[in-house]
């Protein structure tokens, strides 16, 4: 039974480790939606980010290039943003990215804008450009702590007729009532489908319910609040899984240590069989429901 136990641990992690490598290839990739709220005319949007190395000015070629497939508009103020880096040296993402830098405005009715493929930068500055009269407003640097991240750069308060650098509020949404919404589904989730295969095995005492279920609310609650964690902060899929991979494992051992110890109303080796049984069918199940994270 052991031999049969570890075999089939090894094989699952193998197959989740195999995971991790086709999602972290071919995920998601982290992005940014940015509103710009307290400007009542029309400007060009783009973010800066650090280049430790000096930044000449580009050809006029490759900064068609690059404004035609990043940029979300034909045109692109070049003649302020080519060769421009500030004194903590960040510069245009649209110009100076190696990796393709796309922004794109999500409503023409807003003020919207998204930094997607390749991927959002995780530090970086929000600039404004004013199309009238080339006035450059520039946010402080924000550290992106979300893999797929909502912001407001709120300018309701800053003098818009002259260059300013450092100011407004730039601030991530941090959805904490969709987290907490998260974990609790996904716990009581874990724990009824635990429990009625506790049934399926036969159990019946109050006591043997009773274990099962204080083991699983501390377990998964533990391995649901990573896992959310995980999802949002430490790489959307990527963080997902490996969390997914490293919970789970100490998941499987604590709770069969624990069953085979503390599980008295049947035998030893179903105590064991049940805890196998049922950390694969939850492991699955979680697999199928990522989608409530």
């Amino acid at each position: 039974m052991k031999k049969i136990l570890t075999y089939a641990l090894i094989f699952i992690l193998g197959l989740m480790f195999v995971s991790i490598d086709t999602h972290a290839d071919m995920g998601p990739k982290p992005t940014a939606d940015i509103l710009i709220v307290g400007i009542d005319e029309p400007f060009y949007f783009d973010v800066l980010v650090y280049e430790s190395d000096d930044v000449e000015p580009l050809s006029t070629l490759v900064v068609t290039q690059n404004v035609e497939y990043n940029y979300y508009q034909s045109d692109y103020p070049s003649h302020i943003l080519n060769g421009y880096q500030d004194a903590d040296g960040y510069v245009s993402r649209t110009l100076y990215s190696s990796a393709p830098a796309i922004i794109s405005k999500l409503d023409a009715t807003k003020d919207e804008f998204h930094l997607g493929y390749f991927s959002a930068p995780v530090e970086f500055k929000v600039v404004i450009i004013l199309e009238e009269d080339d006035t450059m407003i520039v946010s402080k640097v924000i550290e992106r702590q979300l893999f797929n991240s909502k912001m407001t750069f709120d300018l309701s308060d800053v003098d818009l007729t002259t260059d300013q650098f450092g100011v407004g509020t730039l601030e991530e949404d941090i959805p904490y009532n969709d987290f907490t919404l998260s974990l609790i589904i996904r716990v009581i989730i874990t724990i009824a489908v635990e429990i009625f295969i506790l049934w399926v095995f036969k159990y019946r005492a109050f006591k043997s319910y009773k274990l099962a279920g204080f083991i699983n609310l501390i377990t998964q609650t533990l391995l649901s609040l990573f896992m959310v964690m995980g999802f949002y902060f430490w790489g959307s899929i990527f963080g997902l899984f490996f969390v997914l991979v490293i919970g789970e494992f100490i998941v499987f051992i604590a709770e069969i240590a624990v069953y085979a110890i503390y599980l008295k109303e049947q035998s030893h080796g179903r105590a064991v069989l049940y805890g196998f049984v049922a950390n694969l069918v939850t492991l699955i199940l979680t697999i199928f429901t990522l989608g409530l994270l």
